[in-house]
C-alpha cells in the first residue's frame, strides 16, 4: 500500500490522519485560503483515497500530492502551509552582489552610453561567468528600479555645480539687497517668476500618438517658415502665469512685455529669472520699478523652468497639427494658454531648491 511506503517515520500515518483532522479543524480562517487545495488532498488522502485519485479531484499531479504529504509527515501543518513557490532560490548573484556589479555601471549609464541594453547584458555575463538569459537580466534590472528614459539634453559649456550653486544663492541674497527698499513705496508681495520667450510657428514637429497594433498615422507636415513669439512668466510658488504674443524677439518688444506684466502686478514686487539672451541685457529697455532682473548661468536651462511649460504647450497644441495660415497658429496658442490652471503651472515649475530657502509668504 501507498500509505505503508510513506509510513517510516517515527509515528504512524493513521495518527497523522487524526492529527490532520484535529488541526484542520482549527484552521479555518483566511489566512490559509491560499492553501486550500493542499489541505483538501490530505483529507481526501486520510480518507483511503489513492495519490492517483486524489490528484485528479484537487487538480494537482500525482508527484506534487505525494510531495505534500511527505512536507506534512515530516513537518506537521506548518510545514505544509509554509509558502515555498516564487523567490530567488537559483540566483547567479545576491542582492549585495547585484547592487555592487549596478553601481560599478551607473557612471557610464549617466553619461547614456547604454542605448541598448547588449554592452549592459555582456558585462553581467562576464561577472557571473557563464551565459544567462536575457529575460533573466531584464528581471535583475526591474528589480533594481533600472528603467529604460530619455535623457534631459545638456549643453557641452554647460556651468560647474559650483557656479549654479552661487546663481541659486544670488537669487535670495538680491531678494535682501534689491531696490524695493530704495522707495517710498510698499510692495505686498514679493514673486519669484520664472521668464523667457518660445517661438510657434506653421513648421511642425511629429510627436508620437497611440494607435492600434498594424497601423502607422500619417501626418501632413510642411516646412513654411512663419513664425510668432510668446512672452511669459509664472510664478515659482503658485503658478500665477502672465503672456503676450509678440511680433519678434528684441528690446522694444522686451519693453512692452515689461510694461504689461509691471501694470498687471502694479502691488508687488517681481524678480525675474530669465536667461543671457541679448535682448534681456539691452540698454535701451525700461525696467519698471516693481521689476527686478536675475540672470541663470549661461547653458542651464534646467534653473528655467518655463522651459517645460513651453514643452507642455507644444505637447498639447502643437503636435501633428497643421496650420494653414500664422492667424491659426496664434489661435490655437492663445487657446492653450487659457486652458492651463495655475494648479498645473505650478507642478510643472515648482523646485524644492526654491520654497526651500526663500520665504515668500
Amino acid at each position: 500500500m501507498e500509505a505503508q511506503s510513506l509510513s517510516s517515520h517515527q509515528h504512524s500515518w493513521w495518527f497523522y490522519c487524526f492529527s490532520l483532522r484535529e488541526k484542520l479543524a482549527r484552521s479555518h480562517n483566511k489566512n490559509n485560503a491560499p492553501h486550500h487545495r493542499k489541505i483538501q488532498a490530505l483529507i481526501l488522502y486520510s480518507e483511503c483515497h489513492n495519490l492517483t485519485s486524489v490528484a485528479k479531484s484537487v487538480g494537482f499531479v500525482h508527484q506534487t500530492v505525494r510531495n505534500l504529504l511527505n512536507r506534512y509527515l515530516s513537518g506537521g501543518l506548518e510545514a505544509l502551509l509554509k509558502e515555498n513557490r516564487g523567490g530567488r532560490r537559483r540566483s547567479y548573484m545576491t542582492h549585495e552582489e547585484e547592487e555592487d556589479f549596478l553601481k560599478e555601471q551607473l557612471s557610464s549609464s549617466l553619461n547614456g552610453e547604454f542605448v541598448t541594453v547588449n554592452s549592459l547584458f555582456k558585462a553581467y555575463q562576464e561577472r557571473v561567468g557563464h551565459k544567462t538569459t536575457r529575460e533573466g537580466f531584464y528581471a535583475l534590472l526591474k528589480r533594481h528600479g533600472w528603467r529604460k528614459v530619455s535623457p534631459r539634453p545638456q549643453h557641452p559649456k554647460k556651468a560647474d555645480a559650483e557656479t549654479i550653486l552661487a546663481s541659486k544663492n544670488k537669487i535670495f541674497i538680491r531678494g535682501e539687497k534689491s531696490k524695493r527698499f530704495n522707495n517710498e513705496k510698499e510692495y505686498q508681495k514679493i514673486r519669484l517668476m520664472y521668464q523667457d520667450e518660445a517661438g510657434f510657428g506653421r513648421i511642425r514637429k511629429l510627436g508620437s500618438c497611440w494607435t492600434p497594433k498594424g497601423y502607422r498615422p500619417h501626418v501632413a507636415s510642411h516646412h513654411i517658415r512663419e513664425y510668432r513669439y510668446c512672452y511669459g512668466v509664472v510664478d515659482a510658488h503658485t503658478g500665477d502665469s502672465f503672456f503676450i504674443i509678440a511680433g519678434g524677439c528684441n528690446s522694444d518688444w522686451m519693453n512692452e512685455f515689461l510694461r504689461q506684466l509691471s501694470a498687471a502686478y502694479p502691488e508687488d514686487y517681481i524678480i525675474l529669472v530669465m536667461d543671457n539672451a541679448i535682448w534681456h541685457k539691452s540698454q535701451t529697455l525700461n525696467i519698471p520699478k516693481n521689476i527686478e532682473f536675475t540672470f541663470i548661468p549661461p547653458y542651464t536651462p534646467e534653473m528655467n523652468p518655463i522651459e517645460q511649460v513651453w514643452a507642455e504647450i507644444r505637447k498639447l497644441g502643437f503636435k501633428n497639427k497643421v496650420f494653414r495660415t500664422l492667424n491659426e497658429v496664434i489661435d490655437k496658442l492663445e487657446e492653450v494658454i487659457q486652458t492651463l490652471t495655475a494648479y498645473q503651472l505650478k507642478s510643472i515649475v515648482h523646485r524644492d531648491w526654491t520654497s526651500a530657502i526663500f520665504d515668500f509668504k
